[in-house]
C-alpha cells in the first residue's frame, strides 16, 4: 500500500497558467514486508516555463526474481530477494515551445543486495535450472553494497488540461540514463524508456485513457533492478513486480473512467474499468503474438480534496498467471 501527505499550492501568486506545484513525502509497506519512505516535491515556475522535480527516499523492498525473460516468468520457479538502500534523483525542464520540455535529468542510488537462499523454492541453488541461472549469477555480482549514478536528457511533450486529473489531450514522456563508471556508477550501462498517454473525454464525468509504453536497457552489465519490468509504474496491473522481465518490454492499456453522479459525499466517488497487454524479450523482435502478456480488471476512486481533482486509488487487476491488489494516490496514470 502507499500513502501520501502533500502540500499542493501555487508556487507564484498570481500565475494562472502554471499547474499547481506540490511538495510532500510517501512511503509504501506491503504485506511481504516492504517498505520505504521519500520526500519530494514538483515546482512549476514562470508561467510553467521551468519544471522542477527532486526526491529523496530510502527503502527496504522483498522481491521475488523469476529470471530473465517468458519462459523464466512462466516457470514459476524464483529466486527471493531484498534490495536496501537510499536514492536521490532531479530534474530541470525548460519549455521550448507551448507544451514542448527538455533537460536534464540526475540520479543517484546506494543500494545493498541480499539472496534469502531459504525461501527460495529452487532446491539446489547450486546447479539451478538455466532459466534462473542468469539471475544467480547477477545476484552473486550484486551481493555488496553498490552505487549506480546516471545521468541523461528527458524530453516531454504536454497539451493535459490538468496535471493532477486530466480529462483530455496527450502527455508523451522520453528518457534516457547513461549510468557510467566515470561519474561515479559502480556498472556502465544504459536504460532508454518512452511513454505515450492520451485522454478523451467522452461524456459527463466520464474519460477515456490510453498508454503505451516501451523501455530497454542496454550494457554488458544491467543489474538485476534496471531490467525493463512488469509491476512497477502500473505499466500492466495485474502481475507482481520481477515476474516478467527482460530487456526489452512493451506495454499498452485503455481505462475507462467514470465519476459517480451528484454533488455530496456520493459525488466524490468513481469507478474504473482497464485492461492492456504487453511482452518482455530480449530483443523487441523475440516478442512474437504467443509472448503477448494480457491483463485486465477494476478499481474505485475517492476524491480526496474538492479543490483539486486528487483520488485515492485501489485497484485490483487480473494477469495470466495470479492477480494483484494496487492501493495507492492518484491515477495509475
Amino acid at each position: 500500500m502507499e500513502w501520501a501527505v502533500a502540500y499542493i499550492f501555487p508556487f507564484t501568486k498570481g500565475d494562472k497558467i502554471s499547474p499547481p506545484s506540490t511538495i510532500g513525502v510517501g512511503g509504501l509497506f506491503t504485506n511481504n514486508g516492504s517498505k520505504g519512505i521519500a520526500f519530494g516535491g514538483k515546482l512549476y515556475l514562470k508561467e510553467d516555463k521551468y519544471r522542477v522535480t527532486a526526491g529523496v527516499g530510502h527503502a527496504s523492498i522483498n522481491a521475488d526474481i523469476f529470471g530473465v525473460g517468458k519462459v523464466a516468468g512462466d516457470s514459476g520457479i524464483f529466486l527471493p530477494f531484498n534490495a536496501k538502500g537510499t536514492g536521490f534523483i532531479t530534474e530541470v525542464l525548460f519549455r521550448l515551445a507551448k507544451g514542448v520540455y527538455i533537460g536534464p535529468r540526475f540520479q543517484w542510488r546506494n543500494l545493498a543486495l541480499s539472496l534469502n537462499r531459504d525461501e527460495a523454492n529452487i532446491p539446489d541453488l547450486d546447479n539451478p535450472p538455466a532459466t534462473v541461472k542468469d539471475i544467480i549469477d547477477r545476484l552473486r555480482d550484486s551481493l555488496f553494497r553498490q552505487k549506480t549514478v546516471a545521468m541523461g536528457p528527458r524530453f516531454q511533450w504536454d497539451t493535459r488540461d490538468n496535471t493532477l486529473y486530466p480529462t483530455r489531450g496527450l502527455f508523451l514522456d522520453v528518457g534516457a540514463d547513461f549510468f557510467g563508471k566515470g561519474i561515479g556508477s559502480k556498472f556502465t550501462y544504459q536504460y532508454y524508456k518512452v511513454a505515450f498517454n492520451k485522454y478523451t473525454s467522452v461524456g459527463e464525468r466520464q474519460v477515456l485513457g490510453f498508454r503505451a509504453m516501451g523501455c530497454a536497457a542496454a550494457g554488458s552489465r544491467v543489474p538485476v533492478y534496471d531490467l525493463c519490468l512488469f509491476g512497477t509504474s502500473s505499466d500492466l496491473r495485474g502481475y507482481a513486480s520481477g515476474r516478467y522481465q527482460d530487456r526489452r518490454m512493451f506495454a499498452t492499456q485503455a481505462e475507462y473512467r467514470l465519476g459517480l453522479p451528484g454533488k455530496g459525499f456520493l459525488g466524490r466517488f468513481g469507478v474504473v474499468g482497464f485492461g492492456g497487454f504487453g511482452g518482455v524479450g530480449g530483443k523487441f523482435s523475440d516478442i512474437g503474438f504467443s509472448d503477448l502478456l494480457p491483463a485486465g480488471g477494476g478499481g474505485i476512486r475517492f476524491r480526496l480534496t474538492k479543490s483539486n481533482p486528487i483520488n485515492f486509488r485501489i485497484d485490483y487487476g487480473f494477469g495470466r498467471v495470479g492477480n494483484t491488489l494496487n492501493i495507492g494516490v492518484g491515477e495509475a496514470f
